[in-house]
């Protein structure tokens, strides 16, 4: 008589585990359509207010206020990409000049090397002109393919953009205000604003201090490296250093650069960061997600791998909004429970199973 139930329970939990594995295979398999379409609800919560500033100020319907948004976005797109292609034709000016410096510091090391050898093996030289030559090319060809590969993803980010700024425009056309105000998607959508207005409001100044600070320090590309610093800084622990070490190869390749300088214009952003990730940001938004740094490490993983980086971007506000709806049942409060931190959710449940 018991192993009836004891069946239907093995037998519940292999169907949800078959479910979770087709709906994540899902997900991954229809990421060329859900990424925009995601990106657009999470940009639509933020404008939200926008919107509705637009309708009682200017008096105007829901159509107008959507057309008005989207040419605001269309516009910030436009200048944004005028910024980044300026900053791109900055270093393809400035490219030589890097390459040069290159050149110079492998000619350097070509002398001490062979002098170091002459002195103990007496060889004349280790490195031929020959292989020096081919390896400045290699050089020369990976800086070209990384300029490349830069105007790609410029190329492919305003186009993803378009697509997303299209599904905005529809999205607030069709939008509706909340009469629900305690249902799931509420709570989820406050969640989901309040943690992007504080994010994109600290970011933003983020962003505008670090690419100032390099602009000081006279690197190439600074405007570009701010705006990569708003950027990343939307993904939590991550962004932000992969956001440091970007500008690091054109302050130590510097043909200019005193070691002073390079050491000055490191400690500089390195300090932006730090004061921005560790006393700014937990100071203003506090516990606006309510996720346990590991579980956040563990999102940024899964959804980086499941839609790249712009997974890495949405992996916070999702975990917040699945962990909200977790909430919403009984059934599955305990799971919500251990995406804040609560380690020990399920214990009570297994003691009283014994």
């Amino acid at each position: 008589m018991n192993s009836t139930p004891s069946y239907v329970r093995v037998q519940t939990f292999c169907l949800a585990v078959i479910a979770t594995a087709v709906m994540i295979y899902l997900v991954y398999w229809l990421r060329p359509v859900l990424v925009p379409f995601v990106v657009a609800l999470f940009v639509v919560s933020g404008v939200t207010p926008i919107l509705e500033g637009l309708e009682k100020r200017l008096g105007v319907n829901r159509l107008i206020a959507a057309a008005i948004t989207f040419l605001l976005g269309l516009a910030l797109m436009v200048v944004l990409g005028i910024c980044l292609w300026l900053s791109v034709l900055q270093m393809a000016e400035q490219g030589e000049a890097y390459r040069e410096r290159v050149r110079e510091l492998m000619s350097k090391a070509q002398i001490e090397v062979d002098q170091w050898f002459d002195r103990e093996e007496g060889e004349e030289s280790v490195f031929s002109d020959e292989k020096l030559n081919k390896t400045r090319e290699n050089i020369d060809k990976q800086l070209r393919a990384w300029l490349t590969v830069l105007s790609a993803e410029l190329f492919n980010l305003m186009t993803t953009s378009m697509v997303v700024l299209i599904y905005v425009f529809f999205i607030l056309l069709g939008s509706v205000e909340k009469k629900d105000g305690g249902g799931s998607f509420a709570q989820i959508d406050d969640q989901v604003r309040s943690y992007l207005s504080l994010k994109t409001l600290i970011s933003m100044i983020t962003g505008a201090i670090f690419g100032f600070a390099l602009w000081l320090f006279g690197v190439p590309m600074a405007l570009t490296f701010g705006m990569l610093a708003f950027l990343l800084n939307f993904i939590p622990n991550v962004g932000p250093i992969v956001g440091t070490v970007l500008p690091l190869p054109f302050i130590l390749l510097s043909p200019d650069g005193s070691l002073g300088w390079m050491v000055a214009a490191i400690l500089t952003i390195s300090t932006i960061q730090l004061i921005s990730g560790n006393v700014i940001e937990p100071k203003i938004m506090g516990s606006s997600s309510n996720l346990h740094p590991v579980v956040i490490l563990l999102a940024l993983m899964f959804w980086g791998m499941m839609w790249g980086i712009t997974g890495m971007f949405l992996a916070t506000p999702i975990t917040a909004g699945l962990k909200i709806a977790f909430e919403r049942f009984e059934s599955t409060r305990p799971i919500a429970a251990v995406f804040a931190g609560h380690w020990n959710a399920l214990t009570p449940q297994t003691e009283s199973t014994v």
